[in-house]
Protein backbone atom coordinates (compact mmCIF):
# COMPACT_ATOMS: atom_id res chain seq x y z
CA UNK A 1 0.00 0.00 0.00
CA UNK A 2 2.61 2.27 0.51
CA UNK A 3 4.80 1.88 -2.21
CA UNK A 4 1.62 2.14 -4.67
CA UNK A 5 1.01 5.46 -3.01
CA UNK A 6 4.03 7.31 -3.40
CA UNK A 7 4.51 5.74 -6.54
CA UNK A 8 1.23 7.08 -7.94
CA UNK A 9 2.57 10.29 -6.10
CA UNK A 10 5.79 9.94 -8.21
CA UNK A 11 3.88 10.10 -11.17
CA UNK A 12 1.32 13.18 -10.07
CA UNK A 13 4.30 15.61 -9.19
CA UNK A 14 5.85 14.48 -12.47
CA UNK A 15 2.80 15.61 -14.23
CA UNK A 16 2.46 18.31 -12.17
CA UNK A 17 5.99 19.12 -12.56
CA UNK A 18 6.02 19.11 -16.35
CA UNK A 19 2.82 21.29 -16.79
CA UNK A 20 4.22 23.88 -14.44
CA UNK A 21 7.28 24.66 -16.46
CA UNK A 22 5.50 24.36 -19.75
CA UNK A 23 3.12 26.86 -18.36
CA UNK A 24 6.05 29.31 -17.06
CA UNK A 25 8.17 28.72 -19.95
CA UNK A 26 4.72 29.41 -22.38
CA UNK A 27 4.24 32.65 -20.04
CA UNK A 28 7.46 33.75 -20.40
CA UNK A 29 7.54 33.62 -24.04
CA UNK A 30 4.35 34.75 -24.49
CA UNK A 31 4.79 37.89 -22.48
CA UNK A 32 8.74 38.60 -22.57
CA UNK A 33 9.56 40.44 -19.70
CA UNK A 34 11.38 40.85 -16.21
CA UNK A 35 8.60 39.47 -13.92
CA UNK A 36 7.60 36.28 -16.42
CA UNK A 37 11.67 35.08 -16.44
CA UNK A 38 11.88 35.60 -13.10
CA UNK A 39 8.43 33.39 -12.53
CA UNK A 40 9.71 30.91 -14.72
CA UNK A 41 13.18 30.29 -13.01
CA UNK A 42 11.67 30.41 -9.90
CA UNK A 43 9.09 27.68 -10.87
CA UNK A 44 12.30 25.41 -12.17
CA UNK A 45 14.35 25.64 -9.33
CA UNK A 46 11.81 24.35 -6.79
CA UNK A 47 11.21 21.78 -9.27
CA UNK A 48 14.57 20.36 -9.80
CA UNK A 49 14.87 20.93 -5.68
CA UNK A 50 11.96 18.47 -5.15
CA UNK A 51 13.09 15.71 -7.58
CA UNK A 52 16.46 16.31 -6.27
CA UNK A 53 16.23 16.47 -2.52
CA UNK A 54 12.61 15.36 -1.80
CA UNK A 55 12.66 12.26 -3.95
CA UNK A 56 16.31 11.71 -3.57
CA UNK A 57 15.67 11.40 0.00
CA UNK A 58 12.92 8.74 -0.29
CA UNK A 59 14.09 6.76 -2.84
CA UNK A 60 17.12 5.98 -1.69
CA UNK A 61 15.88 6.07 2.02
CA UNK A 62 13.77 3.01 0.76
CA UNK A 63 16.32 1.60 -1.27
CA UNK A 64 19.26 1.63 1.80
CA UNK A 65 16.83 0.58 4.50
CA UNK A 66 17.52 -3.01 4.20
CA UNK A 67 21.27 -2.26 3.55
CA UNK A 68 22.41 0.05 6.23
CA UNK A 69 21.42 -1.36 9.66
CA UNK A 70 21.97 1.61 11.91
CA UNK A 71 19.30 3.75 11.49
CA UNK A 72 21.71 6.79 12.17
CA UNK A 73 23.83 6.27 9.59
CA UNK A 74 20.70 6.00 6.89
CA UNK A 75 19.23 9.40 8.25
CA UNK A 76 22.91 10.65 7.81
CA UNK A 77 23.27 9.42 4.24
CA UNK A 78 20.40 10.41 3.00
CA UNK A 79 19.62 13.88 4.43
CA UNK A 80 22.78 14.90 2.21
CA UNK A 81 20.14 14.90 -0.91
CA UNK A 82 18.02 17.79 0.78
CA UNK A 83 20.68 19.53 2.40
CA UNK A 84 22.91 19.69 -0.79
CA UNK A 85 20.06 21.41 -2.93
CA UNK A 86 19.18 23.81 -0.28
CA UNK A 87 21.72 26.54 -2.26
CA UNK A 88 19.02 25.87 -4.80
CA UNK A 89 15.86 26.38 -3.22
CA UNK A 90 17.55 29.94 -1.57
CA UNK A 91 18.43 31.38 -5.04
CA UNK A 92 14.25 30.17 -6.22
CA UNK A 93 12.85 32.38 -2.43
CA UNK A 94 15.07 34.82 -3.91
CA UNK A 95 13.52 34.70 -7.63
CA UNK A 96 9.99 34.67 -6.50
CA UNK A 97 10.40 37.86 -4.02
CA UNK A 98 11.92 39.30 -7.17
CA UNK A 99 8.73 38.36 -9.51
CA UNK A 100 6.44 39.70 -6.52
CA UNK A 101 8.60 42.85 -6.54
CA UNK A 102 8.65 42.91 -10.81
CA UNK A 103 5.11 41.85 -10.87
CA UNK A 104 3.72 44.62 -8.82
CA UNK A 105 5.53 47.19 -10.93
CA UNK A 106 8.72 48.38 -9.47
CA UNK A 107 12.11 46.71 -9.39
CA UNK A 108 14.08 45.16 -6.48
CA UNK A 109 17.66 47.27 -4.83
CA UNK A 110 20.70 45.57 -5.61
CA UNK A 111 21.72 45.68 -2.18
CA UNK A 112 18.85 43.77 -1.19
CA UNK A 113 20.01 40.88 -2.93
CA UNK A 114 24.03 41.28 -1.88
CA UNK A 115 22.32 41.45 1.31
CA UNK A 116 20.18 38.29 1.57
CA UNK A 117 22.74 35.61 -0.31
CA UNK A 118 25.34 37.63 2.33
CA UNK A 119 22.99 36.29 5.41
CA UNK A 120 22.09 32.63 3.57
CA UNK A 121 25.87 32.16 3.13
CA UNK A 122 26.59 32.88 6.45
CA UNK A 123 23.82 30.27 7.41
CA UNK A 124 24.84 27.77 4.85
CA UNK A 125 28.64 27.97 6.25
CA UNK A 126 26.90 27.34 10.41
CA UNK A 127 24.78 24.35 8.65
CA UNK A 128 27.95 22.67 6.97
CA UNK A 129 29.70 23.02 10.62
CA UNK A 130 26.87 21.68 12.39
CA UNK A 131 26.94 18.75 9.31
CA UNK A 132 30.70 18.08 10.13
CA UNK A 133 30.49 17.98 13.62
CA UNK A 134 27.82 14.88 13.31
CA UNK A 135 29.62 12.94 11.13
CA UNK A 136 32.82 13.34 13.04
CA UNK A 137 31.19 12.30 16.23
CA UNK A 138 28.85 9.83 14.48
CA UNK A 139 26.09 11.38 15.82
CA UNK A 140 22.53 11.36 14.10
CA UNK A 141 21.70 14.32 11.99
CA UNK A 142 18.55 16.37 13.20
CA UNK A 143 17.13 15.80 9.65
CA UNK A 144 13.71 16.63 10.33
CA UNK A 145 14.24 19.93 12.26
CA UNK A 146 16.65 21.27 9.09
CA UNK A 147 13.36 20.08 7.35
CA UNK A 148 10.75 21.61 9.00
CA UNK A 149 13.32 24.77 9.31
CA UNK A 150 13.11 24.88 5.18
CA UNK A 151 9.35 24.49 5.36
CA UNK A 152 8.86 27.32 7.50
CA UNK A 153 11.39 29.16 6.15
CA UNK A 154 9.68 28.87 2.13
CA UNK A 155 6.27 29.99 4.06
CA UNK A 156 8.25 32.80 4.73
CA UNK A 157 9.24 33.71 1.86
CA UNK A 158 5.65 33.01 0.02
CA UNK A 159 4.05 35.12 2.55
CA UNK A 160 7.00 37.74 1.83
CA UNK A 161 5.95 37.88 -1.55
CA UNK A 162 2.46 38.00 -0.97
CA UNK A 163 2.43 40.77 0.92
CA UNK A 164 3.99 43.00 -1.25
CA UNK A 165 1.16 41.73 -4.08
CA UNK A 166 -1.10 43.19 -1.11
CA UNK A 167 0.50 46.01 -0.38
CA UNK A 168 2.00 47.40 -3.73
CA UNK A 169 -0.64 47.43 -6.75
CA UNK A 170 0.28 45.11 -9.60
CA UNK A 171 0.64 46.26 -13.22
CA UNK A 172 -2.40 47.85 -14.32
CA UNK A 173 -2.31 45.82 -17.54
CA UNK A 174 -2.67 42.59 -16.03
CA UNK A 175 -5.95 43.45 -14.43
CA UNK A 176 -6.10 40.38 -11.69
CA UNK A 177 -6.68 39.91 -8.34
CA UNK A 178 -3.73 40.58 -6.28
CA UNK A 179 -5.42 38.59 -2.94
CA UNK A 180 -6.32 35.94 -5.07
CA UNK A 181 -3.00 35.48 -6.80
CA UNK A 182 -1.48 35.68 -3.39
CA UNK A 183 -4.23 32.97 -2.16
CA UNK A 184 -2.95 30.11 -5.08
CA UNK A 185 0.62 30.45 -3.13
CA UNK A 186 -0.56 31.07 0.05
CA UNK A 187 -2.73 27.97 1.14
CA UNK A 188 -0.01 24.96 -1.16
CA UNK A 189 2.98 26.52 1.04
CA UNK A 190 0.82 26.22 4.28
CA UNK A 191 -0.18 22.61 3.09
CA UNK A 192 3.18 21.95 2.76
CA UNK A 193 4.47 23.29 5.78
CA UNK A 194 1.64 21.49 8.10
CA UNK A 195 1.92 18.13 6.07
CA UNK A 196 5.80 18.32 6.34
CA UNK A 197 5.57 18.61 10.20
CA UNK A 198 2.72 15.51 10.60
CA UNK A 199 5.21 13.23 8.66
CA UNK A 200 6.44 11.65 11.66
CA UNK A 201 3.56 10.68 13.24
CA UNK A 202 2.19 9.06 9.71
CA UNK A 203 3.62 7.78 6.37
CA UNK A 204 0.44 9.15 4.21
CA UNK A 205 1.55 12.88 5.30
CA UNK A 206 4.73 12.70 3.62
CA UNK A 207 2.40 11.46 0.58
CA UNK A 208 0.36 14.73 0.88
CA UNK A 209 3.74 16.76 1.20
CA UNK A 210 4.75 16.00 -1.92
CA UNK A 211 1.52 16.52 -3.95
CA UNK A 212 1.22 19.90 -2.11
CA UNK A 213 4.57 20.82 -2.73
CA UNK A 214 4.58 20.18 -6.22
CA UNK A 215 0.93 21.58 -6.94
CA UNK A 216 1.74 24.64 -5.76
CA UNK A 217 3.93 24.88 -8.63
CA UNK A 218 1.05 24.98 -11.10
CA UNK A 219 -1.87 26.95 -9.73
CA UNK A 220 -0.41 30.28 -9.66
CA UNK A 221 1.57 30.28 -13.17
CA UNK A 222 -1.28 28.94 -14.48
CA UNK A 223 -3.39 31.45 -13.39
CA UNK A 224 -0.96 34.12 -14.48
CA UNK A 225 -0.75 32.65 -18.01
CA UNK A 226 -4.55 32.34 -18.47
CA UNK A 227 -5.18 36.00 -17.35
CA UNK A 228 -2.83 37.30 -19.40
CA UNK A 229 -4.13 35.59 -22.41
CA UNK A 230 -7.10 36.81 -21.61
CA UNK A 231 -6.10 40.79 -21.69
CA UNK A 232 -3.86 40.14 -24.80
CA UNK A 233 -6.96 38.75 -26.63
CA UNK A 234 -8.86 42.32 -25.08
CA UNK A 235 -5.92 44.55 -26.21
CA UNK A 236 -5.70 43.14 -29.42
CA UNK A 237 -9.35 43.76 -30.02
CA UNK A 238 -8.98 47.45 -28.77
CA UNK A 239 -6.49 47.74 -31.09
CA UNK A 240 -8.12 46.13 -34.44
CA UNK A 241 -11.24 48.71 -33.29
CA UNK A 242 -8.80 51.46 -33.29
CA UNK A 243 -7.40 50.87 -36.74
CA UNK A 244 -10.85 50.40 -37.80
CA UNK A 245 -12.16 53.52 -36.26
CA UNK A 246 -9.58 55.67 -38.61
CA UNK A 247 -9.42 53.44 -41.61
CA UNK A 248 -6.01 52.18 -40.95
CA UNK A 249 -4.85 50.15 -43.68
CA UNK A 250 -3.33 46.59 -43.12
CA UNK A 251 0.33 47.46 -43.99
CA UNK A 252 0.14 50.77 -41.88
CA UNK A 253 -1.33 48.64 -38.77
CA UNK A 254 1.92 46.91 -39.19
CA UNK A 255 3.95 50.47 -39.16
CA UNK A 256 2.24 51.75 -36.03
CA UNK A 257 3.14 48.58 -34.27
CA UNK A 258 6.46 49.12 -34.62
CA UNK A 259 6.47 52.75 -34.18
CA UNK A 260 4.78 51.72 -30.78
CA UNK A 261 7.30 49.08 -30.14
CA UNK A 262 10.16 52.74 -30.37
CA UNK A 263 11.63 51.82 -33.69
CA UNK A 264 13.31 54.43 -36.38
CA UNK A 265 11.97 54.42 -39.77
CA UNK A 266 15.26 52.57 -40.57
CA UNK A 267 14.47 50.03 -38.42
CA UNK A 268 10.78 49.55 -39.74
CA UNK A 269 11.66 50.16 -42.87
CA UNK A 270 14.51 46.44 -42.34
CA UNK A 271 11.52 44.89 -40.09
CA UNK A 272 8.45 45.10 -42.34
CA UNK A 273 11.20 44.39 -45.96
CA UNK A 274 10.17 47.89 -47.46
CA UNK A 275 11.89 51.03 -48.55
CA UNK A 276 12.51 53.81 -45.96
CA UNK A 277 10.55 56.36 -48.22
CA UNK A 278 7.43 53.68 -48.25
CA UNK A 279 7.30 53.70 -44.27
CA UNK A 280 8.05 57.78 -43.96
CA UNK A 281 4.60 57.54 -46.38
CA UNK A 282 2.76 54.93 -44.70
CA UNK A 283 3.18 57.16 -41.26
CA UNK A 284 2.03 60.62 -43.26
CA UNK A 285 -0.87 58.81 -44.14
CA UNK A 286 -1.45 57.56 -40.73
CA UNK A 287 -0.82 61.17 -39.17
CA UNK A 288 -3.42 62.38 -41.72
CA UNK A 289 -6.06 59.79 -41.15
CA UNK A 290 -5.79 60.03 -36.99
CA UNK A 291 -5.27 63.92 -36.52
CA UNK A 292 -1.82 63.53 -34.68
CA UNK A 293 1.48 65.52 -35.51
CA UNK A 294 4.55 62.97 -34.07
CA UNK A 295 5.12 59.92 -32.58
CA UNK A 296 4.72 60.90 -29.27
CA UNK A 297 0.69 61.79 -30.12
CA UNK A 298 0.04 58.60 -31.96
CA UNK A 299 1.36 56.32 -29.07
CA UNK A 300 -0.60 58.03 -26.41
CA UNK A 301 -3.62 58.31 -28.70
CA UNK A 302 -3.18 54.21 -29.44
CA UNK A 303 -2.38 53.63 -25.56
CA UNK A 304 -5.79 55.57 -24.36
CA UNK A 305 -7.75 53.66 -27.17
CA UNK A 306 -6.36 50.16 -25.54
CA UNK A 307 -6.77 51.48 -21.88
CA UNK A 308 -10.72 52.76 -22.76
CA UNK A 309 -11.49 49.87 -24.88
CA UNK A 310 -12.25 46.76 -22.17
CA UNK A 311 -13.74 49.21 -19.92
CA UNK A 312 -16.24 50.71 -22.54
CA UNK A 313 -16.86 46.92 -23.52
CA UNK A 314 -18.25 45.91 -19.49
CA UNK A 315 -21.76 44.64 -19.57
Amino acid sequence: MKIATFFICFILSAGLAVFGVMIAYRLKIRKDSSYTSSLFYYTLLVIVYGFYSIWGYLAFGHLLHDVIASPNNLRNIVSIFPLMGIPVLIVAWYLFIQFCVEFAGHKLPTYIGIIYFSVCLLILLLLANYFRNQLVNQEAIKHFLIFKSLAVAHLLAILTGSSILVIFRPQKSLKMSKDLLGVFWIIPATFVTISLFMVSSHWFAAALFVLFYFSQQVLAPGYIYFKVDQVSEMTDKSFESFCRSFEISKRETEVILEICKGKTNQAIADSLFITLQTVKDHIHHIYTKTGVKNRVQLINMVREKIKSEPANNKP
